[in-house]
């Protein structure tokens, strides 16, 4: 059991948010039981120390929580991170200043594996080159060179996560054969899925035709494709990325899709973000790119709201969440220094 806050109001604050609306699911919820929200845009680190003095809890997008703003936010109790992913929050300064960490890996699985779907089947039918064609008055003028079937070919998984696992059915209803890394999932996993194992990221590279990626970002995968992974996949491959920028040496990318060495790339997330304007891939014609918007639906967005308001409710109330009690595996929560 958590103590009950004494300090009132309890305040949450989000330093990314564009207008004070884009937190009224949250508002709507935490006020009416005695905490308040507040919005306001940060544009530096500097700026968000500032606004974050008295804040209580911290609702982080992509911002960094570091040790270092840690130490200027001495009346932080909780971070909460609305989305997928803790690469941006530093943990062990935060469980070592006894602030709870919580973010929601389950919230939006459906919605990024069907972008990942999408974002392979945009750059195989040459979704982009058409449509840009098309508005230009230039009707079937895109050569149609590799055009990939998609259907009885292969694909391979990186990371049989939460969502690389939702994206396994939905490859396997267009008709392709599944084959995933992971060397964290027991073979229980595979065979329940019904879908290959690679011994190595390097078998898995020579055995599929086009590759997705789903593995979260940590030293051990970052860059974890470059030039000697680019070599070892097909010429008609496509890469899709919807886990995380820095997986993928985006100059090394950009190398092999300019020389052909793999066929195409969809991308929704990038190394740099937002995209800058003088970035080579803007230039490519064999990319679909999106602004790392796979998490978002109208479900998403609302269901994620309503978990972020009954998460600061509880911890406000002393108790862990009901989501955290009934679903203990499904979430993710790191103990306070008095929890014992």
């Amino acid at each position: 059991m958590l103590a009950p806050m004494t300090d009132a109001p309890f305040t949450t604050v989000h330093t990314e948010a564009a207008t004070p609306a884009a937190c009224d699911i949250e508002r709507s919820i935490i006020e009416p039981a005695g905490g308040r929200v507040i919005v306001r845009r940060a544009a530096d680190q500097d700026e968000r120390a500032l606004i974050l003095q008295d804040a209580h809890c911290v609702l982080v997008s992509s911002a960094p929580i570091t040790a270092a703003l840690l130490d200027r936010l001495p009346r932080l109790q909780l971070i909460i991170r609305s989305g997928v992913g803790l690469d941006t929050l530093d943990i062990p300064a935060a469980t070592a200043r006894g602030i709870v960490v919580a973010h929601y890996p389950h919230y939006c699985q459906p919605e990024v594996a069907n972008h990942a779907v999408m974002l392979l089947l945009a750059v195989a039918r040459k979704l982009v080159e058409h449509d840009r064609s098309i508005r230009a008055g230039k009707y079937r003028s895109v050569p149609l060179g590799v055009s990939a079937p998609i259907f009885g070919e292969t694909v391979g998984i990186v990371g049989l996560g939460n969502i690389g696992r939702q994206f396994v059915p939905r490859a396997q209803a267009l008709g392709m054969e599944v084959i995933a890394y992971d060397p964290y999932v027991g073979d229980e996993v595979f065979a329940t899925l019904g879908i290959g194992r690679a011994a190595s990221l390097a078998d898995l590279l020579r055995r599929v035709d086009h590759v997705s990626i789903h593995a979260p970002l940590t030293p051990e995968t970052h860059h974890m494709f470059s030039r000697e992974q680019f070599a070892l996949m097909k010429p008609t491959s496509i890469l899709v990325n919807t886990g995380r920028g820095p997986i993928v040496d985006q100059a090394a990318l950009v190398e092999a899709l300019r020389s052909h060495r793999i066929a195409g790339a969809g991308l929704d997330v990038f190394e740099a973000e937002p995209v800058p304007a003088d970035s080579p891939l803007l230039a490519l014609d064999n990319v679909a790119l999106t602004p790392h918007s796979a998490f978002y639906s109208e479900r998403s967005n609302r269901v994620i709201k309503q978990l972020i308001g009954k998460t600061v409710v509880a911890f406000m109330q002393g108790r862990w969440p009901e989501e955290f009690a009934a679903l203990p595996n499904r979430y993710e929560v790191k103990p306070r220094a008095q929890l014992r």
